[in-house]
């Protein structure tokens, strides 16, 4: 037995990428790596105990020459007595008509195909033909972009695809190994004339990088296999762990995703950031959304501290808010929020008002509340105090400030967002003097530690919420 056979067999046995009886769906497109391995597994079918078919797409870019590919796909499949699924697809209309990126959206509307074939034909297993060399060339490409913080070193050997499973066993062989094989079977295959193309960025590596490496290191792609091979583990360890962390933590209410600043620190450093990704993807639950490496870091930081208020809006019309320590990621309002009507605040617990509800007590009756935030004033006992919604020429006087600040000038520099800033809650006096602004700024009324002459306490308090599914 030749190399590409021993070393396919052998790296199939032991991932255990194939299990007698199930039917495998190759997607071919008459290049020679996805003909070699429609090939090789139509001629092993008994010794796996596997049935072969395959599939293809038209992508309707090339005109005569994809047209041409799969007329000599499907009599290349005939010829091996494999059944062979195939369609046209449109590229160029949906292009056209829906735009975006012409690589992404051939994908899309090919695994799309690729899934429904599966379902008809009860597939368990769809074998792409990647092989070593792919798994270099990805890897560089990443390393190249900055891409490999995203958790993903390389392509992985298998993962769920539709109602089964995806899988690469050619990761066993490089392309001379899948050359030669073809050569001593008389394998006649087609070239795509777009992978020769140097706007791409994968034929530049292909042509001027792989080489040399394998000049330096002739094993080398079989080498980064196994690294991705191990690394990915790795990453799927860190992930577990970093899914356990994020389901202990979160919590929805009202439509937004809600957790602690605290807790999401007390997460080691290598799981936060696949912890700000597993959060995301909470949010966004399934939507397409491009995550770039700056945003994630941004989310990141915005935990480190919990003093203040941070906002990041996010792609989607979403924003994160850390309001102290409590942060909450949600879909900003397209129209206004309702006003909110003046209510006083009492020795009961207020209604909730962007999360957070507000009592007032005597300094000596206070008793330790969790989740508070205590600010300390001077008052009388007759002295009234509300929460409402901002009104026009509203001011504060801050600390360390001669004259009252402009509530309005405050939110600008306090980078509110302006769909929010109407009507973001203010507490003030009957005589409409602005104490405190949640979540953003306190007057000099206010203070975080007792002081000569305080007497009373506004508590302000962060209500627990049900956990996420």
């Amino acid at each position: 037995m030749e190399t590409y056979e021993k070393k396919m067999a052998a790296f199939i046995k032991k991932h255990q990428l194939l299990v007698p009886g199930e039917q495998v769906l190759v997607g071919c497109s008459g290049g020679i790596d996805s003909l070699v391995l429609v090939h090789f597994l139509k001629m092993n079918e008994q010794a796996f105990g596997v049935a072969v078919s395959a599939v293809h797409v038209d992508h309707m870019l090339r005109g005569e020459e994809s047209r041409m590919d799969r007329s000599f796909t499907e009599e290349t499949c005939r010829h091996w007595k494999v059944s062979c699924f195939s369609r046209s697809i449109p590229i160029p209309a949906i292009l056209e008509t829906a735009g975006g990126n012409k690589q992404q959206v051939c994908r899309d509307e090919r695994y799309a195909y690729f899934k429904e074939v599966m379902a008809a034909e009860k597939a368990q297993k769809f074998a792409t033909a990647h092989h070593a060399d792919d798994q270099l060339e990805t890897v560089l490409m990443a390393g190249l972009r900055g891409s490999l913080q995203s958790g993903l070193f390389g392509m992985p050997l298998r993962r769920p695809f539709g109602e089964g499973e995806l899988i690469r066993p050619q990761f066993a062989v490089t392309k001379d190994e899948i050359a030669d094989y073809a050569r001593r079977h008389g394998i006649v295959h087609r070239e795509d004339s777009s992978n020769a193309e140097p706007i791409y960025t994968r034929n530049r590596v292909r042509e001027a990088i792989v080489p040399l490496l394998k000049k330096e290191e002739p094993s080398v792609s079989d080498h980064f296999v196994e690294l991705a091979e191990t690394l990915q583990e790795d990453q799927r360890f860190l992930d577990g762990l970093a899914r356990e962390q994020v389901d202990g933590m979160v919590r929805w209410t009202d439509g937004r995703l809600c957790l602690s600043a605290e807790s999401f620190r007390s997460g080691a450093l290598a799981l936060q950031k696949r912890m700000v990704l597993i959060l995301l993807n909470y949010l966004y639950n399934g939507q397409q959304v491009s995550i770039t490496k700056q945003l994630a870091e941004q989310v990141q930081n915005a935990m480190q501290v919990s003093a203040g208020t941070v906002f990041l809006h996010l792609p989607h019309n979403y924003m994160m808010t850390r309001q102290y320590d409590a942060v909450f990621f949600s879909r900003q309002p397209v129209h206004p929020a309702t006003a909110i009507d003046a209510m006083p605040i009492t020795g009961d617990w207020s209604e909730r008002v962007n999360g957070f509800r507000y009592k007032k007590v005597p300094l000596l009756q206070v008793e330790k509340e969790e989740n508070a935030v205590f600010w300390y004033f001077a008052a009388s006992k007759h002295d009234r105090m509300f929460i409402r919604s901002r009104k026009p020429g509203d001011r504060i006087k801050l600390a360390g400030m001669q004259q009252p600040k402009k509530v309005s000038r405050l939110m600008i520099d306090e980078k509110v967002p302006v769909c929010e800033r109407e009507n973001w809650p203010v507490i003030a006096t009957e005589k409409d003097e602005v104490l405190l602004i949640p979540g953003l700024r306190p007057s000099s009324l206010f203070s975080r530690e007792p002081r000569a002459g305080d007497d009373w306490v506004l508590i302000e308090h962060h209500e627990k919420t049900q956990k996420a599914d």
